[in-house]
């Protein structure tokens, strides 16, 4: 089997929950390539979402939307294994717990154990990702390019922006879960990424698209300056918060 063929599972099975066959590769080129396929692995994820909102309107065309969009959003952690939210805590306990000391903040990052300031962030998170969900499902009601846009384009939009992040950040740790995969992250990459979204912002969302996009540029470009300020680059943690952050505010800005 090609590398290629071992790096879609080894992204699938990485970034979600959603099951796939014994990896017979994971060397470092499969890890590599897996990186391509990213915002499939959100697209994916996406595309679940939108058969269980289908289903609950087809069950029930009444169906309370707050119990469909708990039910979104129950999904969408489970099926992502609540990996990046596990980033968010992290990020957010070192943001604060740092005070400001690169060292600490890395140290304090590497803590398992979850404070105060994480699980406040996480509830943020969780909180506002449900209201912007509801609200996105009221105003689709009549657009199903609306709904494919945030629960289809915003998952594969956030993939990518980790792509970016590494590609023009540096990895601050000697070793990690991402040290080997680093040096794929290239600017090609980010191009062909790039441009495939954009592509799809149109064709989904027509004018509504530059907005969006602007969004997204600005998001990460707000994050990334954050990074390089308190830590010199990113760690894991803060890859995986930054999926979070992407989704919700994107979804905010949708609905908006």
């Amino acid at each position: 089997m090609s590398t290629y063929y071992w790096g879609f599972w080894y992204a699938l099975i990485f970034l979600s929950r959603v099951p796939g066959p014994y990896l017979k590769r994971i060397d470092a080129q499969v890890q590599q390539a897996a990186m391509w396929f990213y915002p499939v692995v959100g697209a994916i994820l996406g595309l679940l979402l939108v058969g269980l909102v289908s289903l609950c309107l087809y069950s029930n065309p009444q169906v309370p939307l707050l119990l469909v969009g708990a039910l979104v959003l129950g999904l969408w952690v489970y099926f992502t294994g609540a990996m990046h939210l596990d980033g968010v805590a992290d990020t957010a306990d070192a943001w604060v717990g740092g005070l400001g000391n690169h060292e600490r903040t890395l140290e304090i990052m590497k803590d398992p154990r979850i404070g105060s300031m994480g699980v406040a962030a996480m509830v943020v998170i969780l909180l506002v990702k449900f209201a912007a969900i509801v609200a996105l499902l009221q105003s689709s009601a009549d657009n199903s390019a609306l709904l494919l846009s945030g629960l289809v384009l915003v998952p594969m939009m956030a993939r990518a922006g980790i792509i970016g992040l590494m590609a023009t950040t540096a990895y601050v740790r000697k070793e990690g879960m991402v040290s080997t995969t680093q040096s794929a992250a290239s600017l090609r990459k980010l191009l062909v990424m790039t441009t495939v979204l954009a592509l799809l912002a149109v064709l989904l969302l027509q004018g509504q698209a530059g907005w969006i996009l602007a969004v997204w540029v600005g998001v990460l470009a707000l994050y990334r300056r954050a990074l390089k300020k308190r830590l010199g680059g990113y760690t894991g943690d803060t890859l995986g918060a930054a999926v979070e952050i992407q989704e919700t505010v994107l979804l905010v800005a949708l609905v908006l």
